[in-house]
């Protein structure tokens, strides 16, 4: 999956993703909240990468596999667009599968240097 957003396939991630997918953005960031379905994904998540950021990558440098859970640990990198500035922000991922298609995706980044980058005060 992460070989194909690096590729710029977001609807192929997509179509690999669960129909009824939940995915969660924690609060900490403007467009926080839990999205379900894969047409929730790309307008609530996806589209705000290409609204928002300029080269936005997803960038895994570790991977765990536990059964049914897989963990990415890495980095996003961009530049925000009303800023102007670039922002390199960890993350770590976690993926929940059922017959090995994620059918619940959980992003935990690092929110401050995100927020930070946007130019946006954090209370």
């Amino acid at each position: 999956m992460y070989g194909k957003l690096a590729d710029g396939d977001v609807m192929g991630l997509l179509e690999s993703l669960d129909r009824d997918i939940e995915w969660v953005v924690p609060d900490g960031l403007h467009f926080g909240g839990t999205y379900r379905g894969r047409e929730a994904v790309l307008a609530n998540v996806f589209a705000r990468f290409n609204s928002e950021w300029d080269g936005f990558t997803i960038e895994p440098d570790e991977v765990f596999e536990a059964g049914d859970v897989v963990i990415a640990l890495g980095h996003y990198r961009a530049a925000n667009k009303a800023a102007g500035r670039p922002m390199t922000a960890r993350f770590a991922h976690v993926w929940r599968l059922r017959d090995g298609q994620p059918v619940r995706f959980e992003t935990i980044p690092d929110t401050h240097a995100m927020v930070r980058t946007m130019g946006v005060e954090q209370s």
